[in-house]
């Protein structure tokens, strides 16, 4: 069945590419279902995996395997558990998928081991397939070997890697030897909206964390260097209209989870505009997010009204704020928002971050119902809009999901803030407000 289903995508997928017409909605081939199967051990750990199924059957099969073998790995080395709540010693298998163009799909198969919140240790694997064939797209299918991409890409694994961790040096080693052409080609990478991530595992560089680093390539900057097929498979704003779901005042314990699973299942990835004091006591939250692919930002050291803070105060908190992230994720933020929108006593005090606005307010704060979210979103949503969510609420994760799936239908591809901007060239700017991006205008939307 699923054989037939594919022949049929591949020829529907024929009419736009042909016709030159824009795609309209969720490709069909891009369809996954995501499951979770939770076990407990004889010892009291628990061992989480999540399980894909997607058109293709030989995909499902190799991801299986994958997730099987590092269950075989982590699973029998689990530490006792000593009950059953989030705290114990576990081993998360999760599956993060994203899409681009009209027929791949990239899988990161992320297996984390954490002990009472801590991550101790984590082994990533990626794939990524032309869904209408099950064929693996490699580094090399999107670079050929002639390509300045390779020489783009090295520099940016150096630059960025070594962002990571301040104060610390890494393994120069390992370091070039990722920055070679065989080293490259053997890193993990996903496919996002607006991007191609390069992920490496922070501890092969630096031993004594576990997080990821995330090495970034905007397409606008990489598409020139590109084979013929990955430039038709990144030209996303041909295909698709684009927005950035954004959730402000985390983390917290239970809902914050529960939007990250949720837009794990959905494939999606947010902006988490994270309150700077709860960094630490939550830090684990922060470092899934981050973890997770989604984008990290500032929402203040507190949650107080600006407008009672020194100048110099506000001049202080990035520093104060990025040694709260660093400690985290390893890397501080790139930009920031006010809570409640006060952004006018952080210009005149000169703090020198980008301000991020919106264009399209939910109300989820308000504790409206999810029908009332999604009235909201279907009677206001336009391409490059900027939507604000909180991810503290009740309804919220709920809500996270229906927008997810409504804007997927409705032909949208969710993007980080950097790959909204970045899809335009716009490049933020310190003391700048910026409230959404369509076709480089960052103004206020009017209606």
């Amino acid at each position: 069945m699923k054989k037939f289903l594919t022949l049929l995508m591949a020829l529907a997928l024929l009419l736009p590419l042909c016709g030159g017409a824009a795609a309209e909605g969720y490709q069909d081939c891009h369809r996954v279902v995501l499951t979770k199967t939770d076990t407990t051990q004889d010892n009291g750990s628990i061992i989480r995996v999540w399980q894909a199924d997607t058109v293709l059957d030989s995909v499902d099969e190799e991801l299986a395997s994958i997730q099987q073998d590092m269950v075989d790995r982590f699973g029998p080395e689990l530490p006792a558990g000593k009950n059953k709540t989030s705290k114990s010693s576990r081993l998360d298998v999760e599956l993060r998928y994203s899409r681009t163009g009209l027929t791949w799909l990239s899988f990161l198969i992320q297996g984390r081991v954490s002990y009472y919140r801590e991550l101790t240790d984590q082994a990533i694997v990626s794939r990524t397939y032309d869904m209408t064939t099950g064929k693996r797209v490699l580094l090399t299918d999107i670079f050929d070997d002639s390509s300045e991409g390779w020489d783009i890409m090295a520099k940016a694994v150096r630059e960025q890697a070594t962002a990571y961790f301040p104060g610390e040096t890494p393994d120069e080693a390992v370091l070039d030897r990722y920055c070679t052409r065989e080293g490259l080609q053997q890193l993990d990478f996903t496919l996002h909206g607006m991007s191609l991530v390069l992920h490496i595992p922070a501890q092969t560089l630096y031993p004594k964390h576990h997080t990821l680093i995330e090495v970034t390539l905007f397409y606008p900057d990489i598409r020139p260097y590109m084979t013929e097929k990955a430039q038709t498979e990144t030209d996303n704003k041909a295909y698709y209209k684009m927005a950035a779901l954004t959730f402000d005042d985390g983390p917290v314990r239970t809902n914050t989870t529960l939007v990250l699973n949720n837009m794990m299942e959905m494939g999606e990835r947010a902006t988490f505009f994270v309150i700077g004091n709860r960094v630490e006591a939550y830090a684990d939250q922060v470092q899934k997010e981050h973890d997770n692919g989604h984008a990290v930002a500032s929402h203040n050291w507190n949650h107080g009204n600006v407008k009672k803070s020194k100048p110099s105060a506000l001049r202080a908190m990035p520093e104060k704020v990025d040694d709260a992230f660093t400690g985290a994720i390893g890397i501080g933020v790139r930009y920031n928002r006010v809570p409640h929108g006060l952004y006018n006593q952080m210009i005149k005090a000169k703090v020198g971050w980008p301000l991020i606005q919106w264009s399209l307010d939910t109300y989820d704060w308000r504790g409206r119902s999810v029908g009332a979210i999604m009235s909201a979103v279907k009677d206001q949503i336009s391409d490059g809009d900027i939507i604000l969510c909180h991810d503290i609420k009740d309804n919220t994760p709920d809500a996270a999901r229906a927008i997810c799936q409504y804007l997927q239908e409705q032909g949208y591809m969710l993007v980080t803030i950097d790959e909204l901007f970045a899809k335009d060239g716009v490049t933020l700017q310190p003391d700048t407000v910026y409230y959404r991006c369509v076709d480089g205008k960052t103004d206020i939307k009017k209606r």
